[in-house]
């Protein structure tokens, strides 16, 4: 296995591992407490080892800040939806932001090819199929969890779209982008906090989970960049965007979830479209 593979599967890896921790302690603090110290702690300890290593880089600083300001969003909302709904359902919807990227770069005059338009497809059937619920008492629930969903999708596709346009930025450093997105999400935050009537206060014994969730993602953010400068872009994406598969595995052997078969085969479908999407 090449390096840009190896690097490529352990960010999804990690990806998906951070969302399933941090959902889970998204059910026990609030979700804003989870996004926040993970993002400080995850972001310090980078800041710390590039400093130690070299000079600061400020190519593309604006962009990442831009990034960090979706993704802030985007995480909070996502860490929502997963303390409240089924997990296999809204890690394959979130995963769906990839399509922002794809119309954003329609809305500059790039053409879409066939496999992309099968993953649009793919994905937008998939959101169909996940979103019916069976009726119940949890029904209005699972559809604020979805609901939720969405708008993290919406806020990563803006991530991703924003951290591309960052790294493009000549003389701009992948590491550095993440301290810079960091930047702009730790700052909102802790405005948001001081907006709450709820203060998150000390995460207490739950700060080393907290700060596992933090170390993970930034961990798969810094393995991607890795894995796209030794690897081919196209490989290293697919397999950085299936990380859906293990939060949806995870959850299904520990919290032993169980959905509707129409569910189950939209959850494929997310996937497929992903996958797709990221490979076109």
């Amino acid at each position: 296995m090449t390096w840009g593979l190896l690097f490529g599967l352990s960010s999804g890896l990690c990806w998906g591992a951070a969302d399933f921790v941090g959902g889970l302690q998204s059910r026990r603090l609030p979700a804003l407490a989870v996004t926040l110290w993970s993002q400080m702690i995850s972001g310090a300890a980078l800041l710390v080892a590039l400093l130690l290593i070299g000079p600061v880089a400020t190519a593309g600083a604006l962009w990442g800040v831009g990034a960090g300001l979706c993704g802030a969003i985007a995480l909070l909302l996502f860490y929502r939806a997963l303390a409240i709904g089924t997990m296999s359902v809204v890690a394959p919807v979130s995963a769906c932001g990839a399509v922002v990227p794809v119309l954003v770069s329609l809305a500059q005059g790039e053409r879409l090819g066939p496999v992309t338009l099968a993953g649009i497809c793919a994905a937008m059937a998939g959101i169909i199929l996940v979103s019916r619920q069976e009726s119940g008492g949890g029904e209005p629930v699972q559809r604020q969890a979805f609901i939720r969903a969405l708008g993290a999708a919406l806020g990563f596709g803006l991530f991703f779209t924003l951290i591309d346009r960052a790294t493009s930025v000549p003389e701009a450093s992948p590491l550095w982008v993440n301290v810079w997105a960091r930047a702009g999400s730790v700052p909102l935050l802790l405005v948001l906090q001081l907006a709450s009537t709820r203060a998150i206060g000390w995460p207490g014994p739950a700060l080393g989970m907290v700060g596992l969730v933090g170390i993970l993602d930034m961990g798969a953010n810094v393995l991607f960049a890795l894995g796209t400068q030794v690897g081919a872009l196209g490989v290293v994406a697919v397999l950085g965007s299936l990380y859906p598969v293990t939060t949806v595995f995870l959850s299904w052997v520990v919290l032993a979830e169980r959905l509707m078969r129409t569910q189950y085969v939209g959850v494929g479908l997310a996937l497929l479209g992903v996958g797709l999407l990221a490979s076109g």
